[in-house]
């Protein structure tokens, strides 16, 4: 059966995880199909985010559209079924585990949403001409093909979001802890050369060429992926613990879930640094149309993110060092502090009308000196929630997590959506209100730098780096039965 605690080598030549023992071929073989599945996974989590927006453009659908569809819905559902898939993924056991049926189950289908998003605009004009005779007049092509993305996008969403779920907890499953350092930088620097090579040579077809990239990137993903879960095997785990009495009925473990994960004020604070740090950000899938409406090519916007990939590869390694030496969290602080100084450079757009040369040039600035600040940002974010929230409960605790930035991103999604919308009426309909994009990063980048120096303080009060524990939940006489405290020890105990 699979310990509770991460096993050390055997001897020099073999490695441990639970029941799973390797050799050093064997840990080869592992990284291989785990850094294969990363490449196809990043190329698919770039593409649909980076083109369907240029795709609703097309079609004319307002901001408020675009923001709900990529955000606010999205987030909505990741909010309700991101602690139900991972709480069921604990406790599942079988043949092959408890993290990969659900990535098996799941792939298929992100694979045939994709290729019908790629499709979706001949779908709409054959859909029309079957209901031409019956469709009321408002009902034209075009609304009808945005219709139809929607429910595409929203079927994609909900199966990709058990991915995007469980294929990170499969990595605490597979990969020796006395490894795992090591595969995270692996796994970060193959993540930013998919994403730099779509960005240099893909992406500036992304609206000539949709269709083929939504195609390209659902078969390259289905294929790879279902090969890296068909190759990964995870090993034997023991039974699953009970659920505790009071917490046998829905409101019983919605209970005991907040309590625990609301336990203390230094788990708040995380959640409130990360919400605030996405809510800066949900207006990122507009920045497009600002590079675009200043007289960049997408070539040239693809040709910014793509070196910004190369150089990502470049500071991951070093980042990571920088973060084992510094703490995460005391790390986090002074990446978002420069951040804050570094974002109101594309706030000269509201005031200086430059050329696209020059404006190409201002993104060049603003990039050379926010890059290496967020990649010590990125590199930092796991390792803090992994040093700071109970081990024993990680999963769990990181699905309260990502509700609370679910939230965030859906309130967000729909000001941003909104607030671009009234920028856009206020300047009579010209593209100048994409200049307010910065305006928004700025002001609650500065906010999220605010909590994060509010839980750095907070995790200096209970120990800092000699002394931190990850505080337990306080003491509930109703569910109590003798049972140690979750923050005891242990790798996970779901």
């Amino acid at each position: 059966m699979k310990s509770d605690l991460p096993m050390e080598s055997a001897n020099q030549s073999t490695l441990r995880v639970g029941t799973l023992v390797y050799s050093k071929a064997g840990i080869f073989t592992l990284f291989t199909w785990l850094l294969w599945g990363d490449f196809s996974f990043s190329l698919m989590e770039a593409v649909w985010p980076s083109v369907l927006p240029l795709k609703l453009r097309s079609l004319d659908a307002s901001n408020f559209v675009i923001a709900l569809l990529l955000t606010t819905i999205p987030s909505l559902m990741n909010f309700v079924l991101n602690p139900i898939i991972s709480t069921a993924s604990d406790r599942y056991r079988s043949k092959r585990g408890r993290r990969i049926p659900f990535l098996l189950f799941a792939t298929p289908f992100v694979t045939i949403f994709l290729v019908l998003l790629g499709l979706s605009k001949q779908l709409g004009a054959s859909l029309h001409a079957i209901m031409a005779t019956a469709a009321p007049a408002w009902l034209t092509p075009t609304t009808l093909t945005i219709g139809l993305i929607s429910v595409l996008v929203i079927s994609f969403r909900f199966f990709e979001l058990f991915i995007n779920t469980i294929y990170w907890y499969l990595f605490n499953d597979v990969v020796p802890q006395t490894l795992l350092g090591r595969f995270l930088g692996l796994f970060r620097v193959v993540g930013a050369l998919a994403g730099a090579l779509y960005n240099f040579l893909v992406y500036r077809f992304a609206e000539s060429h949709a269709s083929e990239i939504f195609i390209g990137a659902g078969l390259l993903y289905g294929s790879v992926f279902l090969l890296m879960c068909l190759n990964v095997k995870e090993g034997d785990y023991p039974p699953p613990e009970p659920m505790a009495k009071k917490s046998h009925s829905p409101v019983g473990y919605i209970t005991t879930f907040a309590r625990e994960c609301g336990s203390h004020r230094i788990y708040l604070l995380v959640y409130l640094a990360g919400a605030i740090w996405v809510f800066a950000g949900c207006i990122g899938g507009f920045h497009v149309f600002l590079a675009t409406s200043l007289g960049l090519s997408l070539g040239e916007f693809g040709s910014i993110a793509g070196v910004s990939g190369l150089v990502g590869v470049a500071l991951a390694y070093p980042a990571g060092v920088l973060v084992d030496r510094f703490h995460p969290i005391r790390v986090m602080v002074f990446a978002k502090a420069g951040l804050c100084l570094a974002s109101p450079i594309l706030l000269i757009f509201l005031f200086v009308n430059l050329s696209p040369k020059e404006a190409f040039l201002a993104y060049c600035v603003s990039t050379v000196i926010s890059l290496p600040l967020s990649t010590v940002y990125n590199a930092a974010f796991l390792p803090m929630l992994m040093r700071t929230l109970p081990q024993e409960k990680f999963g769990q605790f990181c699905a309260a997590n990502a509700m609370v930035s679910a939230l965030a991103l859906i309130v967000g999604g729909l000001l941003a959506g909104t607030f671009l919308d009234l920028m856009k009426s206020v300047h009579g309909g010209s593209d100048f209100y994409y200049r307010y994009i910065p305006v928004w990063g700025t002001i609650f980048t500065f906010a999220s730098v605010v909590a994060t120096f509010a839980l750095f303080l907070e995790w200096k009060k209970l120990g800092g780096d000699k002394g931190y524990h990850p505080p337990g939940p306080p003491a509930n006489p109703e569910e109590s039965d003798g049972k140690k405290s979750f923050c005891a020890g242990g790798n996970d105990a779901q």
